[in-house]
């Protein structure tokens, strides 16, 4: 087992994503309640940035478990399938990983605990169920990417004004995993994988897709409407919306895997995009 190919099991830009969205989400909430941060709070937050890296980055290891014989297929370069990580290395990863995400969280709060605790299990149970159960797996990931503005806001134990950051956020992510399906599609068609497009087709998928894209944008305003962010966040935000529709666009043009995988790509960019916007947002609250 090397270390390169540890850290590429568990994704680390996907957990610095998620400890981000912790940050944002916190930052938020104290925002909205006008909290004087004292370093207590910068404390609980940094131990929650780590909580939910190191949450994601065991769920991101038991994923590649499960999924070691499907990626032979979709994905023979990942560290299982390629032979740089056994298998059995890989659940050991994971099983750390959680257990010292959930420990951090003792040092934040008890809802904190409760939601860490939850995620893993929700983490597991995707890896090894729910994600071969059609849309279900999806709307899981979509959960799974907004609970982490949640999370933040529980850091402060106030939700009020995290809420449509994780609704956006979801949405947007569950697009994103149905279009990734229809790009898995050779793959998990071999490997009789009951996923949303084999069952229904590619361009209901497609649709799908679309819709729940589109539902983000419709949200996108609010925040910056309802004053949680200023004026800050518009600008990465019209990018954001711009990106998004030009994944739609190529998606719905043509359902064939190789195109999904660009619009897979195109949305992650978009994503990227409103991330950014979250942190300008932020930001902009601060100065």
């Amino acid at each position: 087992m090397s270390m390169p190919a540890t850290i590429e099991l568990t994704r680390p830009w996907n957990c610095i994503l998620a400890g981000l969205g912790v940050l944002v989400g916190g930052f938020i909430a104290g925002e909205s309640i006008g909290i004087a941060w004292s370093q207590a709070d910068m404390i609980r937050m940094a131990l929650a940035f780590a909580a939910a890296a190191l949450v994601t980055g065991g769920g991101n290891a038991v994923n590649d478990y499960c999924d070691r014989k499907i990626d032979k297929i979709n994905r023979p370069g990942r560290p299982i399938p390629s032979g740089r990580i056994k298998d059995y290395e890989a659940l050991t990863i994971s099983q750390i990983l959680f257990v010292l995400g959930i420990i951090a969280t003792i040092f934040v709060n008890v809802w904190c605990v409760l939601l860490a605790f939850a995620n893993a299990i929700v983490l597991v149970l995707y890896a090894a169920e729910f994600k071969r159960r059609s849309l279900v797996g999806n709307v899981v990931i979509g959960y799974l990417v907004g609970s982490t503005f949640l999370f933040g806001g529980l850091v402060i134990e106030q939700l009020s004004a995290v809420g449509i950051l994780a609704a956006m956020a979801g949405l947007s992510t569950v697009g994103r995993e149905l279009i990734k399906d229809i790009e898995d599609m050779p793959g998990d068609r071999k490997l009789k994988i009951d996923t949303f497009p084999l069952r229904y087709g590619a361009r209901k998928a497609a649709a799908l897709a679309i819709a729940f894209i589109i539902a983000a944008i419709v949200l996108s305003p609010v925040p910056y409407l309802q004053h949680i962010f200023p004026w800050q966040y518009l600008i990465p935000l019209a990018a954001s919306i711009a990106v998004f529709i030009c994944a739609a666009a190529v998606v719905l043009w043509s359902q064939k895997p190789t195109s999904a995988g660009y619009a897979s790509l195109v949305c992650k960019i978009a994503m990227g995009f409103g991330l950014l916007a979250f942190l300008a947002g932020t930001l902009g609250l601060m100065l």
